[in-house]
């Protein structure tokens, strides 16, 4: 996973580095959507052919979670949707979380604070914290059968 502390030398020596077009304008991205995919489609080609970095790069962009919109890994992407991709764009894998401690209440946070989905571990620890927040169960207890009959004699 690449991180703030990782080496990114590599976004300099991509082949789209400097290059106008990988990033449509919104105003294009907003009104004309079939014209981002007409512009992109020889750049998401180049991306598949030329470029050593794509799942490096997909890695670093986070399409999908940041509502990106652009040539992306070999593919066209638009408000984080994949609308297109490359004949030849490798297969893309999940990717990890940046969530840090899954499992913990800080893995919980930090999933809604990205705006991922919870990770099953982190699933479970929001829900044992719902559980706990709700406190105990307001069940009416029955009367032991002592406390029956002394409220009838009292009676």
């Amino acid at each position: 996973m690449i991180t703030s502390t990782s080496s990114t030398a590599w976004t300099s020596a991509a082949p789209c580095a400097g290059i106008d077009g990988y990033l449509p304008s919104e105003d294009l991205v907003r009104r004309h959507p079939d014209e981002v995919l007409k512009a992109c489609g020889p750049l998401m080609d180049d991306c598949a052919a030329l470029c050593p970095f794509v799942l490096q790069c997909y890695e670093r962009v986070r399409p999908q979670s940041n509502g990106f919109d652009g040539v992306c890994a070999a593919r066209t992407w638009i408000n984080g949707r994949e609308v297109a991709a490359a004949e030849d764009a490798p297969a893309l894998s999940k990717l990890a979380s940046r969530a840090g401690t899954c499992g913990t209440s800080s893995g919980v946070k930090a999933h809604r604070r990205l705006g991922e989905p919870l990770c099953g571990e982190c699933r479970v620890t929001a829900q044992r914290a719902e559980v706990r927040r709700a406190g105990a169960a307001s069940i009416r207890k029955r009367a032991s059968h002592g406390d029956r009959q002394a409220r009838t004699r009292a009676s």
